[in-house]
């Protein structure tokens, strides 16, 4: 209620009373006190407490009214400060700023948190918060956390990025990650995935029944020719290098580096049978012949097709008795 509101009613209330009080008693009465006599009507000794309160709770609404001006301007005042020292924390100056209330506690410390130079000098009295800032100093250093209380979705930046972190600390984490995914369609399952082709088995990725993308079959490739401990069936890499539609020199040097992964029939087999889907494979194909001495395949199949002049001045080489090994004519 309004002070004039609040004085107005007051003094409506205090006649009413008096008029009430003369209308039942209009007699006179006498108070003694240290050898003064006070003579007054009934009606007025009974309204005079009530005006005393009415002036005493002006003075006390007054007073709380003062109080409520003074909070509300050091209020205006500490967030004209508070907007200053936000924009300084964010660019990275510490300059002390005096507020005259603690409403921006909080809220400075969590400025100074969030810029990129100041957040280690952050000093949080408040408990949630400072946990809070806490466990994002914690994901920040790839730590797990333990997020549930929390209750933020699958979806959130946090959540991810502990998942993420959970994923480079254990990367069989991420078939868990990928066990009840259709497709790969976002930030987390993507680098599942990826982690997944770097480091879990072949008979693990391909559980997952996802489809690979040429650049999925070129990284397994690559894998496969650099960990010995990394297997698959023949079939299987074949496949996989089908997926990699590799160029011609690609396939000369894919040829060169399985001569240690395979017998040479085997791989004589497979780049014969790879030949016939890829014409860019042929001449990785003839490598091989000429490496592992099938030259009469080789001439043989010179003699029926047009080009492959490096091969024709290799058996011409050959042929003279000054033979060099294939990978002189070829970059790889």
């Amino acid at each position: 209620m309004r002070l004039k509101h609040f004085v107005t009613y007051s003094l409506i209330y205090i006649g009413i009373v008096g008029i009430f009080v003369f209308l039942q008693n209009a007699n006179s009465y006498t108070i003694s006190f240290l050898g003064l006599n006070l003579t007054l009507p009934v009606a007025l000794w009974v309204i005079l407490p009530l005006v005393l309160f009415v002036i005493f709770a002006i003075f006390h609404n007054s007073y709380v009214a003062f109080c409520v001006y003074k909070k509300n301007k050091a209020l205006k005042n500490d967030k004209a400060l508070y907007d200053e020292f936000a924009k300084n924390a964010l660019l990275g100056i510490n300059k002390t700023k005096s507020f005259k209330t603690d409403t921006f506690d909080t809220a400075k410390s969590v400025a100074i948190f969030l810029s990129p130079l100041l957040k280690d000098e952050v000093d949080i009295k408040n408990k949630q918060i400072k946990d809070v800032i806490e466990i994002l100093k914690l994901l920040e250093s790839g730590e797990v956390v333990e997020l549930r209380k929390y209750k933020i979705t699958n979806n959130n930046p946090l959540f991810i990025k502990n998942e993420l972190n959970k994923l480079n600390l254990d990367p069989k984490y991420a078939t868990e990650i990928l066990k009840n995914k259709s497709e790969i369609n976002d930030e987390l399952s993507k680098k599942a995935f990826d982690v997944l082709l770097k480091n879990c088995s072949y008979f693990e990725i391909k559980k997952h029944n996802f489809k690979l993308t040429k650049f999925d079959a070129i990284k397994l490739v690559d894998r496969y020719l650099s960990d010995e401990t990394f297997e698959m069936t023949k079939e299987d890499f074949y496949s996989l290098i089908l997926l990699c539609e590799f160029d011609t020199e690609q396939y000369i040097k894919l040829a060169n580096s399985l001569k240690a992964k395979f017998s040479p029939d085997a791989l004589i087999a497979m780049f014969n049978r790879l030949r016939s889907e890829k014409d860019e494979a042929n001449e990785a194909y003839l490598y091989l012949l000429y490496e592992f001495g099938m030259i009469d395949a080789l001439k043989e199949f010179i003699n029926y097709n047009d080009g492959y002049d490096k091969f024709k001045i290799l058996l011409f080489l050959k042929d003279s008795g000054r033979s060099i090994p294939a990978s002189y004519m070829f970059n790889d």
